[in-house]
C-alpha cells in the first residue's frame, strides 16, 4: 500500500536524522546544520505526503498545534520584518526597507531566516513524533535508535580519553602550542556532549530496566547492559562538571523511580545475582574510570572553587540583564544574541572578555531573542510538554498503557529535566542535535496524552464496537 511505504520511509529516514545529527559534530557546524535540516524536510514532507494519500488526521493534541504555530507566526513576523542586517566586517547594523517599521523586527534578516527555518522544522518534528507515538512498534524502534546512538558516541568518546587523543580522531590536530581539551567524542565542546549524553542515557537505563521486566533473552540483556555501562561511563570521563552534577541527579531520580518496584519484583536468589551484577558493573566503570584517566574531571573539581567567583559568565550576564529592558515583547529576533551582545558588551562597565555566541544560559538568552511572548510560548511548549507528561503518566499508566511505554515516560521526562536543569548555566538548548533530541522528547510528552484513546480505539476494533468515524484512524494503528 503506498500509504503505508511513505509512512515507513518517513520515519526511517526520521531515524537517520537522529543518527546523524550527534555524529556530525553534533551538528554544529554549517554543513552539518544544513544537512540535518534537510533530512528532516525529508521526513516531515513524506509523512504529509502519507496523510494525503491515507487520507486520515495526524495525531497530535490542539494545544500542541497552537503552540508551534503561534511560535511560528511569531518567529516568521520578526524575520520577516527584520529592520537591519548585520555586518560583521564593520560592526554596524545597516538598515532595510521593512514591511511595517513601526512595528517590531529582527535586527538582522539573515540570522533569524536561517533560524525560523530550522525552527520550524524542529517543530515539524515535536508533530512528527507525537503522531508516530501512537505507534508501540515504533515507539519501541525510537527508543532502539536512542539508545544506540548513546552508546555509540560515549564509546568514541572513552576511546579517544583511553588514547589520549588530542583531538577527534578525524580531524587534524591542533598546532604543538595549542593543546585542546573541551572536546569529548564529536563534540568540540564538552559541555554540549555532558549534555547529550544526559539526554540519552536515562533512555539507554530504561531498555536495561524494560529487558529484566520482561524477561528479555540473556544475549538482549548484555547488550543492553553494555550499552548503558558505556553511556554511563561517558559521563564521568567528560570534565564538563555541570553534565556530571546533572547525571547524578538523574540517576538518584531514576532509581527512586524504578528501584524499589526492580526489587519487588526478584525472588531471593534472582536478588543476589543483581547484587553481583552491581558490583561488576561498579568494578567496569572504575577500570573504565583508570583508562579513560577520570583523575581529570576530578581535578576539575578541586579547582572549581577558586574558578566560579572569576567566571567571565558572570560578566556576560550581567551584560545581558543590561540589555534585556530593551528586549520587550518581541525580543531582538531569533537567533540574534551573537550580534546583540557585542553592541552592549562594549558599552559595559564590566565588559566580559572574548567573543560571545551563546550566552550560557539559555533562558535569559531566550528572553533576549524571542521577547516575554515568544518566551513565553516556548515555556509553555516545553514546561507543558512535560507536565502533560506527568499528567498522562499518572491518569493512564497503570490503566491504559503498554509496559514500554510505562518504562520509558518517566525516563523521558527525566531527561528533559536534566537538560532543563543545564540549560541555567549552558547552552544545551542552542546545540541543534540536543534539539532535535529535545524536540523528539517533547513530542512523546505531548502525544502521551492520546496514548489511552489508541487503546480505546483497539479495543473497540477487537470487540466490533467501534463507532464509523473512527474506524480510518483505527486502521492505521492496527497496521502499525
Amino acid at each position: 500500500m503506498i500509504s503505508h511505504f511513505f509512512r515507513t520511509a518517513s520515519r526511517w529516514i526520521f531515524f537517520t536524522a537522529l543518527i546523524y545529527a550527534p555524529w556530525a559534530y553534533g551538528a554544529t557546524t554549517s554543513s552539518s546544520i544544513q544537512i540535518t535540516n534537510w533530512v528532516l524536510l525529508a521526513a516531515l514532507v513524506l509523512w504529509a505526503v502519507e496523510l494525503l494519500v491515507s487520507r486520515r488526521r495526524p495525531r497530535f493534541p490542539r494545544l500542541l498545534f497552537f503552540f508551534t504555530g503561534a511560535l511560528l507566526c511569531v518567529g516568521g513576523w520578526m524575520g520577516f520584518n527584520a529592520k537591519s542586517i548585520y555586518d560583521s566586517d564593520f560592526f554596524v547594523f545597516v538598515p532595510l526597507h521593512n514591511f511595517a517599521p513601526s512595528l517590531a523586527g529582527s535586527v538582522d534578516y539573515t540570522i533569524s531566516a536561517a533560524w525560523m527555518i530550522r525552527g520550524a522544522l524542529l517543530l515539524g518534528t515535536i508533530l512528527f513524533v507525537s503522531d508516530v507515538s501512537q505507534s508501540n512498534r515504533w515507539l519501541l524502534r525510537l527508543w532502539y535508535v536512542i539508545g544506540l546512538v548513546a552508546g555509540s558516541i560515549a564509546f568514541l568518546g572513552l576511546l579517544q580519553k583511553a588514547t589520549g587523543a588530542q583531538m577527534i580522531f578525524w580531524q587534524p590536530p591542533p598546532p604543538p602550542e595549542v593543546w585542546v581539551s573541551t572536546f569529548f567524542a564529536t563534540y568540540y565542546y564538552h559541555g554540549n556532549a555532558g549534555a547529550f549524553l544526559n539526554v540519552v542515557w536515562p533512555l539507554s537505563a530504561g531498555l536495561v530496566i524494560r529487558a529484566f521486566s520482561n524477561r528479555s533473552h540473556p544475549g538482549m540483556r548484555a547488550m543492553w547492559i553494555s550499552v548503558f555501562i558505556l553511556t554511563i561511563a561517558g559521563v564521568p570521563a567528560n570534565t564538563s562538571r555541570m553534565a556530571q552534577l546533572v547525571a547524578l541527579l538523574l540517576l538518584v531520580a531514576i532509581f527512586v523511580q524504578f528501584g524499589p518496584a526492580l526489587l519487588r519484583k526478584l525472588s531471593g536468589a534472582e536478588k543476589s545475582v543483581a547484587l553481583a551484577g552491581v558490583l561488576a558493573i561498579l568494578l567496569a566503570l572504575i577500570a573504565l574510570a583508570q583508562a579513560t584517566h577520570l583523575d581529570q574531571p576530578l581535578n576539575r573539581w578541586q579547582a572549581e572553587s577558586q574558578r566560579i567567583s572569576g567566571d567571565a559568565r558572570w560578566r556576560a550576564f550581567g551584560v545581558a540583564m543590561g540589555a534585556l529592558p530593551d528586549a520587550r515583547l518581541f525580543g531582538f529576533g531569533p537567533a540574534t544574541f551573537r550580534v546583540v551582545f557585542p553592541t552592549y558588551n562594549i558599552g559595559s562597565t564590566n565588559q566580559a572578555p572574548g567573543t560571545w555566541r551563546f550566552l550560557h544560559e539559555d533562558y535569559l538568552q531566550t528572553l533576549l531573542e524571542w521577547g516575554w511572548l515568544g518566551s513565553s510560548l516556548w515555556a509553555l511548549l516545553f514546561f507543558g510538554g512535560i507536565t502533560v507528561g506527568l499528567h498522562s503518566y499518572k491518569k493512564y499508566a497503570k490503566r491504559d498503557w503498554t509496559p514500554r511505554r510505562r518504562v520509558l515516560q518517566p525516563l523521558v521526562i527525566t531527561a528533559l529535566i536534566g537538560v532543563a536543569l543545564h540549560a541555567l548555566v549552558d547552552f544545551p538548548l542552542q546545540i541543534e542535535s540536543i534539539q532535535l533530541y529535545v524536540a523528539t522528547y517533547l513530542g512523546l510528552c505531548w502525544g502521551s496524552s492520546l496514548w489511552h484513546e489508541r487503546l480505546v480505539s483497539s479495543r473497540g476494533l477487537a470487540f466490533g464496537g467501534l463507532k464509523p468515524e473512527l474506524q480510518d484512524k483505527t486502521e492505521v494503528i492496527a497496521r502499525d
